[in-house]
């Protein structure tokens, strides 16, 4: 049951990028995204004598967003980072870059339940089924997830939720 090297790469190659966006909707900073990304498969190597290549896609995942948890619930405490660090102020900026802060703070917003499902439904590639085997939830709960995030979130960026 030996995990082979060419199906850790398979892998690698394959969620690099999903992992990638939904992470960095979490994090908001590559580096810490790709240092997340590389502590999980480093950690699915170290395991791979017991880790068979049908479960390995959603092992790095369940890694990956433990990894990421961990770093929040760690800036959390230590108040390491704010929401407004290394954000461009208001100010002469750009309409996107303006666009983009306020995405961004409201979806910090969400709870982070419904957070997690929205970005991994929007950005991993994965089905709601896929979703909810991931994150062990039945999948109308991924839907009703998905659903209110969606919903809270227009409702923070001050659109309508009937558009």
């Amino acid at each position: 049951m030996s995990l082979r090297d060419d199906a850790l790469y398979a892998s690698y190659r394959r969620l690099q990028k999903p992992l990638f966006n939904v992470l960095y909707r979490q994090l908001w900073q590559a580096e810490e995204c790709e240092d997340v990304i590389h502590d999980a498969y480093v950690r699915v190597w170290a395991r791979r004598a017991s880790v068979a290549e049908s479960s390995l896609d959603a092992l790095v995942w369940t890694t990956a967003l433990n990894l990421a948890r961990n770093r929040l619930r760690w800036r959390k405490l230590w108040r390491h980072t704010t929401l407004d660090e290394d954000l461009p102020q208001p100010g002469p900026a750009p309409s996107s870059a303006l666009a983009a802060l306020e995405v961004r703070r409201a979806l910090q917003r969400l709870p982070a339940a419904s957070r997690e499902v929205l970005l991994l439904s929007e950005f991993s590639g994965l089905c709601g089924r896929e979703i909810a085997a991931l994150l062990h939830i039945p999948p109308g709960t991924v839907a009703s997830r998905k659903h209110h995030a969606v919903a809270q979130l227009k409702a923070l960026l001050g659109e309508s939720s009937h558009a």
